[in-house]
């Protein structure tokens, strides 16, 4: 994706956020699949310009051309009145997780389970519907930030050489018991990631029989 792509997909998802709608009430809106926008979201897609317009006008937004000398007055006047999106403690507890489990993924690279919850994560953040979420999120959290404590009480600068590091970052290494932990945490986080896009009630879905990773076609899954 390139900075000016960018730009777009970013204002359009604070544009989102800050109207409370979730991705799959967007696309209802907008008649946009909510899977194309999750995909739009998180750069894995090319916004197309009839889908760009659909979901700026759904949400209060205009697409225009304008003179690029007039450029930095127009995103003055965009800075001063754009809405602001509050920092919840959902919001806060997420981003911790996430900045937790990109710095575990340096520790860790062959762990698949980092980079499934790193992609739940990012998805999670980009529904805007996490607000009743925080005890779900500080769950989650819990085995990520105790497999960060056990890297960190083994890697202490100037006690441990080079070979010995690269055996921790061994997968293999991490005790079974820590392990499965972190399994239960991608498990976890999955179910709130499908049931969140899907503004599906919780006690309907206690473990979904689909993954946002199957929708291959680009059209919307309902559970």
């Amino acid at each position: 994706m390139n900075y000016a792509t960018q730009d777009i997909v970013e204002a359009l998802k604070r544009a989102r956020d800050a109207k409370g709608l979730s991705q799959r009430a967007l696309s209802k809106r907008t008649g946009v699949p909510q899977s194309h926008i999750s995909k739009i979201e998180n750069g894995n897609a090319d916004i197309r310009l009839s889908s760009l317009i659909e979901l700026a006008r759904a949400l209060d937004l205009d697409v225009k051309l304008v003179p690029r000398k007039a450029v930095p007055a127009v995103e003055s006047v965009v800075r001063s009145t754009a809405p602001t999106v509050p920092a919840t403690p959902a919001i806060k507890e997420l981003n911790r997780n996430l900045d937790t489990v990109k710095a575990l993924r340096i520790a860790y690279p062959e762990l698949n389970e980092l980079k499934k919850l790193q992609e739940s994560f990012q998805t999670l953040r980009n529904i805007g519907n996490i607000g009743k979420e925080l005890e779900s999120l500080r769950n989650i959290g819990k085995p990520i930030r105790e497999l960060q404590q056990a890297y960190k009480s083994i890697s202490e600068a100037g006690q441990r050489t080079a070979e010995q590091l690269r055996a921790v970052q061994d997968a293999a290494k991490i005790p079974a018991e820590q392990l499965q932990s972190l399994r239960e945490a991608v498990n976890a986080a999955q179910n709130l990631r499908n049931r969140l896009v899907h503004d599906i009630p919780q006690t309907s879905l206690p473990r979904p029989a689909y993954s946002l990773d199957d929708d291959e076609n680009g059209e919307e899954v309902d559970g």
